[in-house]
């Protein structure tokens, strides 16, 4: 497996730093996402089995795609990844507090070390510890991550789990049934969220990933063109215009117009 020069956080605490995909078709995702967010790809070297490629946006990397193995029985999907200071602590807190290690600590030569864990759910999350440090806030520039959130029918269970294994100090936004979220940090300092999905049968649990678009209507109808699903149309929120799309592949993801408040 080969990875990409994946960014050091800065002041690791646990928070979202990075994300990537996984997909079934690396160059299908290199034309669906190049046109879609005017991504460019410098590195595109698909083999009979493996495929890679970094992704750059305005000469900084963004993220990269990495090929899912045919024999996985993992669905295609954007994986989140959490800045940590010790990867084999974190690793070790997973276990004890009720959750799993999908991939134990590897050290990626250069960069830093990082596993795949799940939440008591099962859900997976990536943790990176990185060898230096470096800023790695989203922005709202478009084409580039917003904001993570994770998406549970676990809620109590999964929020424990952050709070305790990771250390995550968690703030409600809302509490009722029809809407519990609670996020990591408070207001304009909030830097991801969980939200409870047991009143949404059908909403998926998992990450997601929000990437800003200066036209929220305009990017929906772009990626139906290019062969996308949209499976949440756009629609107005305090936050922006969002919507939740799926690439060629069924891997979700989320865009967001930022508000202009």
């Amino acid at each position: 497996m080969e990875w990409g020069a994946m960014p050091a956080p800065r002041e690791p605490r646990a928070e979202p730093c990075w994300v990537d995909l996984i997909t079934s078709d690396v160059q299908g995702a290199a034309r669906f996402y190049t046109k879609l967010f005017g991504w460019e790809v410098r590195q595109e070297a698909p083999s009979e089995d493996e495929g890679f490629a970094e992704v750059y946006l305005d000469g900084a990397m963004v993220t990269d795609f990495i090929a899912n193995d045919p024999d996985s029985e993992v669905d295609d999907a954007w994986t989140t990844y959490l800045n940590v200071t010790d990867g084999h602590a974190a690793a070790y807190a997973t276990k004890l507090h009720g959750g799993k290690v999908y991939l134990k600590p590897i050290e990626i030569p250069g960069q830093g070390t990082m596993a795949i864990i799940g939440d008591p759910a099962g859900t997976g999350v990536g943790l990176f510890q990185a060898f230096q440090s470096a800023d790695t806030a989203a922005t709202l520039a478009p084409g580039t991550r917003i904001w993570s959130e994770l998406h549970t029918k676990h809620f109590e269970a999964v929020a424990r789990f952050y709070r305790i294994a990771l250390g995550w100090c968690l703030s409600p936004v809302s509490e009722t049934d029809e809407f519990r979220y609670h996020t990591y940090g408070q207001g304009s300092e909030a830097v991801a969220g969980i939200f409870d999905i047991s009143s949404y049968p059908d909403s998926k649990s998992g990450w997601r990933a929000y990437f800003a678009v200066q036209d929220a209507d305009a990017t929906v109808a772009l990626a139906e063109k290019l062969g996308g699903t949209v499976i949440h149309e756009a629609h107005d929120s305090y936050f922006g215009r969002m919507a939740v799309l799926g690439d060629l592949t069924g891997a979700e993801f989320a865009i967001i117009q930022p508000s202009q408040k």
